[in-house]
């Protein structure tokens, strides 16, 4: 890239989030990169409860989502503990993600106790000034996660990645707290394509307040 684009200088801190497979991880490291800033990444890899969810999920989807409340939590205190005015945080997970999943996985009891040891864990942390959301149709989601080997995320069937999408997309449709960038993802390669890359970050730029929305069909014949 020629020219570096450069986000508002009142952004400190953008979460990326989506369902497996949209890209937001990637996505975030290359924005890091380009920014300079602070990395910040969930590690699925580190749950010792998820690949046995994804093989019985009715007895572990509770230590899953607490095993991850736990994480979240103590990732973002790296946010907490640094000084927001002189750099900036990238991550690839929003800490309330557990609304999106909670729904769909667990009980109304197992819901009830997630949320009090959520409530008594009186995590503070500061609200992205920017979220983008990445989206994409549910077959282009499972293709892209059967690329990855090895990784627990290949158990994943596609009537679940269906309720995950779903589930990110009503979340996001009533989202208010941060400014929001819904992206179609399924034409787009903002990783491996700088033109796509670019034309995703000048859309970034101008996004103060609300909810936009960026589909860029004409990307998927550059």
């Amino acid at each position: 890239m020629d020219e570096q684009i450069i986000i508002s200088p009142e952004t400190k801190y953008i979460a990326i989030e989506g369902p497996v497979g949209s890209g937001k991880t990637s996505l975030a490291k290359k924005m890091a990169t380009h920014l300079d800033g602070k990395l910040i990444l969930e590690q699925p890899e580190t749950n010792p409860f998820l690949e046995g969810f994804y093989r019985d999920p009715r007895s572990n989807a509770l230590p899953t989502e607490l095993s991850f409340l736990f994480q979240r939590s103590k990732l973002l205190d790296d946010i907490n503990q640094d000084d927001l005015f002189t750099s900036i945080s990238i991550t690839d997970f929003i800490f309330d993600k557990d609304n999106i999943f909670t729904e769909i996985n667990l009980t109304h009891e197992e819901a009830d106790l997630f949320k009090k040891v959520k409530d008594s864990l009186k995590v503070t942390h500061p609200s992205p000034d920017l979220v983008v959301y990445l989206q994409a149709p549910v077959e282009v989601l499972l293709s892209r996660i059967r690329m990855r080997s090895p990784s627990v995320d290949l158990l994943i069937d596609g009537s679940y990645l269906e309720k995950i999408a779903d589930s990110y997309a009503k979340y996001f449709y009533y989202y208010e707290e941060s400014p929001l960038l819904v992206v179609n993802a399924e034409n787009i390669d903002p990783i491996h394509n700088d033109d796509h890359f670019e034309m995703l970050f000048s859309e970034l730029k101008n996004v103060k307040h609300g909810k936009h929305f960026f589909n860029n069909t004409a990307a998927a014949f550059s």
